[in-house]
């Protein structure tokens, strides 16, 4: 189990349990980007992300009873947050304009990262992003990944390896001009 500033993850989840919310804002804090970029990985859009991310918070509490003392807590709040991101993509509420692209990857905020979104947005394979923001941004290990994902271990890294010789092609390009 994760150990964040002397507090170990399931502390956390205890005292949620007895309803003792006290730490939730330094919990939330320490979490938050893992759960931002899972969203941000499958909707592309920072506002829908942040959306994504409160809702994936709210669920965990509502469902605090139902975690398990030996649960990967990151990983639940992952899962959460990549089943809602999937389930408002698949609504159609990813219905973006240009304009609204380039007012995305313009917003200053916590997680813009030195343009983050900006190189994610290259990549046109949605799997692959998700790989990219899960191992590169959060630091999953492919074998979480694969977990996560519901993909062999072999497509993960496929994807990745993929993703990746595709940015460095994108770069050499953008140097050169």
């Amino acid at each position: 189990m994760k150990e964040l500033k002397g507090i170990k993850m399931k502390e956390y989840v205890k005292r949620f349990k007895l309803n003792d919310y006290s730490l939730f804002n330094e919990f939330y804090q320490k979490t938050c980007k893992q759960v931002y970029f899972t969203a941000l990985g499958i909707l592309k859009n920072h506002t829908h992300a942040e959306d994504i991310m409160q809702e994936t918070f709210v669920a965990f509490l509502e469902k605090i009873d139902s975690v398990k003392e030996n649960e990967n807590i990151l990983s639940y709040l992952t899962v959460i947050a990549r089943n809602k991101s999937i389930n408002e993509y698949n609504k159609g509420k990813r219905i973006e304009s240009d304009q609204t692209k380039l007012e995305t990857l313009s917003t200053e905020s916590d997680f813009d990262n030195n343009g983050v979104e900006s190189i994610l947005s290259l990549l046109e394979d949605d799997e692959e992003r998700e790989i990219i923001v899960y191992h590169l941004l959060i630091g999953y290990k492919f074998k979480e990944i694969s977990a996560i994902i519901h993909k062999p271990l072999g497509t993960v890294l496929w994807k990745y390896n993929k993703a990746i010789k595709y940015l460095k092609t994108k770069k050499e390009i953008f140097y050169e001009q």
